[in-house]
């Protein structure tokens, strides 16, 4: 009596609340003649489901059926399906409800469908819990019998169930005036578009809400356990009484308090956070951390970051993991300051190098049809009149090589010089600087030079380019020391990135790494992403992802580091490049005087060397020539300006003072 007194009471004034509102208006049920609460069946049966009607419903949506107070545990009428169908015109203005479990018969994927008049909703959940369900078809305003495609929102996505295993359903109805009904079909391995037949359900029993899925239920259960656990593991005597000891009402179980150190009467230290984890001690009680500890399960990674990315701070082996996929485990992730889930933030690692440089062989002069790509050891080729290798035509061709170049030198800044004797055009890029240019043909037995200072511990980016036109090919690339005038060992100072890397590096930031780069004829240093290298549309960067050529879009798989499918048609044999006819000779007088000012006399001196360039102010290009005679001829310098200049270098590595410079035409 006194609980009806007190529902009676609030009824009451919620009803004069909507009345002094003046602009609603409440048709209000006396609580006596709900209809009794339906009894749920002792068990969950194959075969049928339970429909629940609901009669006098003025509701304008499911949202105000649902939210009806004799809903859905007051029915005014049960009746029972064998399908999950109901084609009855029964009355106007009423609701249904229908819940269950679906069991599929086979593994796969499957997709629902609802048809209805006037409304209705199909509530889904992928286990057997109703808290996880969630509307997944709905009809918004009707549609005809057994018609699923009205509206867009009568079909659900695609699920994966496994056979065998039950999923939460609910079908909620709403009925106006006329016609009414409402039907549920499914599709999945072996059955077409058809009504859920009462093969594949199973109704709603009172053993189904033994373990009621609500979020209440679910920590209280959660908070016996834990309370539980931990008297067990500490030996303490089996205490079933409610509520658990918590003398300062902060939600921290007592004896778990006073083992870690807190205060079972100070309430403000459930939210303090002693070990700096990022989690509060309430935190470290409900997931069973130690709140003493930054890492309770010592996999290296703190609680916090565990919990929240998703992981156990109790499980040591999810360090080991690898949440995004990307080869990188989660560890590894932490201790980079990379993104657990996310494949494309990665940590920078560092390939391990390799003597040498990667080699890149094209066919036509400008590294036009890429044929192969491999390791060489150093620059220093006389291929005479053949071919580089198989594939490659013996005249006009070209090559990259790609590395590094590491200065020996320990300290401060040192001057290097790169000597190149070619036949017939090269072009060197330091650090991204182009440091010599000799691409307009030619040949000579003489180096052209190029000095460059760099800082102690770069490591450059190299990049050395050459093609061959008709003849002789040949290319012979040096490295000096200034300072101690002797040439440098290649297997020292310069290196490469294998072509075969697992390291993600990526020095141009493209998205593409380098070692793939590498074994399909790019440049790393370069940013290759937009590139489209095929007649097909498909740029670089997709390629990459794809696992393709991205020339001729073949699997990757098919690739071999070392060697490249020969294209179906080569490219024909292009004319030469059009060069100066005209030759500049320089001629000079020997020196008599070194830069020190001492007297060198003509038998010290041991080469010339001549500088010139473009720029008046900028002779970058070198060559040396024998002490004698004092002349040398240049042939096929582009068109144009060219400027000169000479010095002289004794047996002793010592220098002349440098002449004056020249000017020459090259017409």
């Amino acid at each position: 009596m006194e609980s009806a007194m007190a529902n009676g009471m609030k009824l009451s004034a919620f009803l004069a609340f909507g009345l002094l509102g003046g602009c609603q208006s409440w048709s209000v049920r006396d609580i006596d003649s709900l209809p009794p609460t339906a009894s749920l069946p002792p068990t969950s049966e194959q075969g049928k489901v339970e429909l629940r009607y609901f009669d006098n419903v003025t509701a304008s949506s499911i949202d105000e059926l649902t939210a009806l107070g004799r809903f859905p545990d007051n029915p005014d009428e049960v009746s029972e399906l064998a399908r999950l169908e109901m084609l009855d015109s029964r009355a106007d203005q009423y609701g249904g409800f229908v819940r269950g479990f679906i069991v599929p018969p086979s593994s796969g994927t499957y997709r629902f469908f609802i048809s209805a008049d006037d409304e209705a909703q199909f509530v889904f959940s992928t286990t057997a819990s109703s808290a996880d369900a969630q509307v997944v078809a709905s009809v918004p305003r009707y549609s005809s019998r057994n018609q699923f495609d009205k509206y867009s929102s009568q079909a659900s996505p695609i699920f994966n169930l496994e056979a065998g295993k039950r999923y939460y359903f609910e079908v909620i109805h709403r009925e106006g005036y006329g016609g009414d009904h409402f039907s549920v079909a499914w599709e999945g391995p072996g059955i077409t578009q058809s009504i859920v037949a009462g093969d594949y359900l199973y109704s709603y029993g009172e053993s189904s809400a033994i373990y009621p899925g609500d979020e209440l239920s679910k920590e209280g259960f959660s908070l016996g356990y834990r309370i539980g656990y931990f008297d067990g593991g500490q030996g303490l005597a089996f205490n079933p009484s409610y509520p658990p000891l918590d003398d300062d009402q902060d939600g921290l179980y007592d004896n778990w308090e006073e083992f870690h150190g807190l205060s079972a009467s100070d309430a403000a230290d459930a939210t303090s956070d002693r070990d700096n984890d990022f989690l509060t001690a309430t935190d470290e009680f409900r997931f069973g951390a130690n709140p003493g500890s930054p890492d309770t399960d010592g996999d290296g990674i703190p609680d916090g970051v565990e919990f929240a990315y998703g992981l156990d701070p109790l499980n040591p082996g999810d360090a080991r993991g690898d949440l995004d996929g990307d080869g990188v485990s989660n560890l590894d992730e932490y201790n980079a300051g990379t993104d657990f889930t996310d494949a494309q933030d990665v940590p920078v690692q560092e390939a391990e190098l390799v003597p040498g440089m990667v080699g890149q062989y094209f066919s036509g002069r400008d590294l036009d049809q890429f044929f192969f790509a491999r390791l060489d050891d150093k620059v220093e080729f006389d291929w005479g009149s053949g071919s580089p290798g198989e594939g490659i035509p013996n005249d006009v061709f070209s090559v990259r090589w790609v590395g590094y170049f590491q200065p020996p030198h320990n300290e401060g800044a040192q001057s290097y010089t790169f000597r190149a004797r070619r036949d017939d055009g090269v072009r060197i890029y330091l650090g991204g600087e182009r440091i010599m240019d000799r691409w307009g043909g030619g040949s000579t037995s003489n180096y052209y030079f190029t000095s460059k200072a760099v800082s102690a511990g770069e490591l450059l980016p190299l990049v050395i380019e050459y093609y061959e036109s008709y003849g002789a090919a040949r290319l012979y690339i040096e490295i000096h020391d200034d300072e101690t005038k002797t040439r440098l060992s290649e297997n020292t100072i310069l290196s490469a990135t294998p072509m075969d890397s697992a390291v993600f590096t990526d020095t141009s930031v493209d998205g593409v790494p380098d070692a793939w780069a590498l074994r399909f004829g790019l440049n790393p240093y370069e940013a290759n992403a937009s590139k489209i290298l095929n007649s097909s549309g498909v740029s670089v960067l997709q390629a990459y992802n794809d696992k393709l050529d991205p020339r001729t879009l073949a699997p990757d798989e098919e690739w071999a580091v070392g060697s490249s499918p020969v294209p179906d048609e080569p490219t024909a044999d292009q004319p030469p490049l059009p060069e100066s006819s005209s030759s500049v000779t320089l001629s000079w007088t020997a020196p008599g005087t070194r830069l020190d000012g001492s007297s060198i006399s003509l038998s010290e001196i041991e080469a010339y060397e001549i500088m010139y360039g473009r720029s008046e102010d900028e002779l970058l290009e070198r060559i040396e020539v024998s002490s004698s005679p004092t002349a040398f001829t240049f042939n096929g310098l582009e068109l144009g300006l060219w400027y000169f200049a000479v010095r002289a270098r004794d047996t002793r590595g010592l220098w002349s003072p440098k002449s004056n410079v020249v000017m020459r035409e090259v017409k």
